[in-house]
This record gives structure tokens, C-alpha cells and sequence, in this order.
């Protein structure tokens, strides 16, 4: 089980080191920022076909084969990023990271094959756990490695890195991971009836109460999109100009990390047992638009320290937002449909995330420097009256 946590969190860290960077690849090539983001988005339109493909592949021929070709192939993806002389370079880069990034189902998978029941929650702690560590490590490393200054970055060695972790993964998977699928396991997974997707996603969407959290879900994936994909170029740009240069941006990585992974891993367990998960999700997306409205001012009056503050309280808000909604969803399906429930959940906030992504790069540079952000939040007071809906109707159909 450790094993695959090492392989998971070594892959995870590569992934991040290029979270914070990967825009200004675009932009050194004459790209538009509304362009940049677009090319970001490659990463969640390819893995929202691929992961249900790679997961299915890994039921028939086995984890360890789906974990290997993915391992290898985002390799490639970042050995192509680093050489990158133009932007379809880049734009095949981040299709090929995105598709290969898929493998997370088939890593969940192995996590759930080499553990009992009494340790599954162990192990899917173990994920959450790589989750966090990479998303803290992973962008403040790639700030860090791509330098101080704009003008003379170095973009390509953040690249190389991405590229050897990757590499040392699949080397992992390769030497030190063993099968977690028997070929008996194998053969009743093939013998097993497949519903596609779409269908699963349109009967699941058909339920009462359980549409709406799914559609929560949908709109903090949007506004998250609309915020993360934009922030690097939002805090390096005439205008709002925080950084000078990507190790500028290793405190804001690292205060929206470890805010998230401090709410996640210690605090929404016990908030959740006390206020339930219907005041968090409000409360969260209150403090997630609060938060990104109140950056903006500080960001025009220039106190750095209190845009610090307050990506701390959007990351932590984002934090019960998203976990309560995981654990509303998970609460409206039968113990024997949980895993295809939470896949279409899983799906639509990939979609949510892309559509964000997509739209964010013209709303920052048709309209306005912090558009972006005003659009992240009025998509949290919109989460916030559909969060409110659903409290009535859970009410309701417990009585």
C-alpha cells in the first residue's frame, strides 16, 4: 500500500510543479492570456474522456499496466513542454499530460485491491494524503525552480523535473509494484455488463436532490477554474503586479496549500460532526467569494500581505465546499452504486472545471483585470441559494 502512495505522490508532485508555471510557457510564445488558458484547459477536457477509459483498460489487463503507460506517456508530455518551440508544442503537451492523468482512477483502484475492509479508509486517506502533499510541494518547488525574474525565467527546467519524477514513478510502478489484480478478478471484471458514461451521467442526473449537489458541485468547478488557472497571470500582470518573477509566487503556493490541506485533513471532520455539511458548504462559499473579492482590493492597494490572508481563506473555504459536497453526494447513493455515483459527480466537476478554465483568459483580457475573480464569486452566491435549496429538500425527505 505504501508503495503506491510513493508512486501516486511522486507523479502528484510533478504534476503540481507545473500548476503555477505552465501559462507563461504559452505567453513567452506570443500567446494572449485568454489563449494560455485554453491550452490550460487541454488538461481537463483530455482527462474527462480518458480516466473511465484508462479505468476500464485497468480492469481488464490489470493496474499495473495502465499505471506504467501513464507514468511514461506524461514523460513525454513534459519532455515535449521543455522543447517546446511553438504553441501547438504546448498544446500537445498538455493533452498528452491530461490524458495521461486519467491513471488516478486506476491508481485509486490498486489502493482499493491491496486493501481489506478495514483498511480501505486507510488507504483512501493515503490518496487524499499524496493529494495534499503534492498540491503543497509541487507548484512552491516550480516557482522556486523557474526562477525570480519574468524576463530571464527558466520555464524549461521546471519541465525536466516533471519529466524526471514522472520518469522515476514509472521506474516505481516498473521494479516495486506488484499486480493488485488476479487474472480470476480480471476475468469477472470483463464479464461484467458496461453501462456507458453518458448514460450513467443522464440517469444519475434525473434524481431528485441528488442533481442539485452534483450541480453545487458543477458551479465551484467552474469558479474554481475561473480563479486557479488565472491567478499567475492575475498576480504578475500590470495592473495587479505582486510578482516579479515565479518565486513570488511560492508564498501564495504555499498558503493556498497548506490551508487546504489543513481544513481537509483536521478540521472538516469535527466541523462536519458539529454544523453539519449543509452550513459549510454555505458558509464555505461565502468565505470562498468573500475571499477572492477581498484579494482584489488589497491587490489595487498593494498590501501583499493581506492578499496572503485572504488566498488562505478562499483555499480553506474551497476546502469545506468541496468536501461537504463530496460527502452530500456520497450520502445519495446505495452502498452497491457509490463508485458510479461518485463518477459522474467526478465528471461533471471536471467538465465545470474546464468550462472555467476556457472562459476565464477572455474574461480577464476582454474585460477586466479582475473580472475573473468577480465572476468566481457571483458563482458562489448562485452555489450558495442552490446549497440552500437542498437543505429544504433533504429536510423534507427526511420527515
Amino acid at each position: 500500500m505504501f508503495a503506491a502512495f510513493f508512486v501516486i505522490l511522486i507523479d502528484l508532485i510533478g504534476f503540481g510543479i507545473m500548476v503555477p508555471i505552465f501559462a507563461f510557457y504559452a505567453l513567452n510564445l506570443g500567446a494572449s492570456p485568454a489563449v494560455a488558458t485554453m491550452l490550460m484547459a487541454l488538461y481537463s477536457i483530455a482527462m474527462f474522456f480518458t480516466a473511465p477509459i484508462l479505468g476500464r483498460i485497468s480492469d481488464f489487463y490489470g493496474r499495473r499496466p495502465v499505471l506504467m503507460l501513464s507514468m511514461l506517456g506524461a514523460t513525454i508530455g513534459y519532455l515535449i513542454l521543455a522543447n517546446a518551440s511553438a504553441l501547438w508544442m504546448v498544446a500537445a503537451a498538455r493533452f498528452i499530460s491530461g490524458a495521461m492523468a486519467g491513471n488516478i482512477a486506476a491508481a485509486q483502484a490498486y489502493m482499493t485491491d491491496v486493501s481489506g475492509e478495514k483498511d480501505r479508509a486507510k488507504a483512501m486517506g493515503l490518496i487524499g494524503a499524496a493529494f495534499g502533499v503534492g498540491f503543497i510541494l509541487g507548484p512552491a518547488l516550480g516557482s522556486y525552480l523557474a526562477g525570480d525574474d519574468f524576463d530571464n525565467a527558466n520555464f524549461v527546467l521546471p519541465a525536466y523535473v516533471s519529466a524526471a519524477l514522472s520518469f522515476t514513478a514509472f521506474l516505481a510502478v516498473l521494479f516495486k509494484l506488484p499486480e493488485s489484480l488476479s487474472k480470476a478478478d480480471q476475468k469477472k471484471l470483463r464479464a461484467k455488463p458496461r453501462v456507458s458514461r453518458f448514460k450513467e451521467m443522464a440517469e444519475v442526473l434525473r434524481r431528485p436532490i441528488a442533481n442539485k449537489i452534483i450541480f453545487t458541485g458543477f458551479l465551484y468547478s467552474v469558479a474554481a477554474g475561473f480563479f486557479e488557472s488565472v491567478f499567475p497571470i492575475w498576480a504578475s500582470y500590470e495592473g495587479a503586479r505582486l510578482v516579479d518573477g515565479p518565486q513570488g509566487l511560492v508564498p501564495f503556493m504555499l498558503v493556498g496549500g497548506i490551508s487546504l490541506a489543513v481544513v481537509q485533513g483536521s478540521l472538516v471532520g469535527p466541523l462536519t460532526r458539529r454544523f453539519g455539511e449543509h452550513l459549510l458548504i454555505k458558509v464555505g462559499a461565502v468565505g470562498y467569494g468573500g475571499g477572492l473579492l477581498m484579494m482584489t482590493v488589497m491587490a489595487d492597494m498593494q498590501q501583499l500581505w493581506l492578499v496572503y490572508v485572504f488566498m488562505g481563506i478562499a483555499s480553506a473555504a474551497s476546502a469545506l465546499v468541496m468536501t461537504s459536497i463530496q460527502s452530500l453526494i456520497s450520502q445519495r447513493a446505495a452502498s452497491t452504486e457509490r463508485g458510479m455515483v461518485m463518477g459522474v459527480y467526478n465528471s461533471m466537476g471536471t467538465l465545470g472545471r474546464s468550462t472555467g478554465t476556457i472562459l476565464t483568459g477572455l474574461v480577464f483580457t476582454y474585460i477586466y483585470i479582475h473580472a475573473s475573480f468577480y465572476a468566481s464569486a457571483l458563482l458562489m452566491v448562485l452555489l450558495f441559494i442552490v446549497a440552500a435549496s437542498v437543505q429544504r429538500q433533504w429536510r423534507v425527505a427526511a420527515e
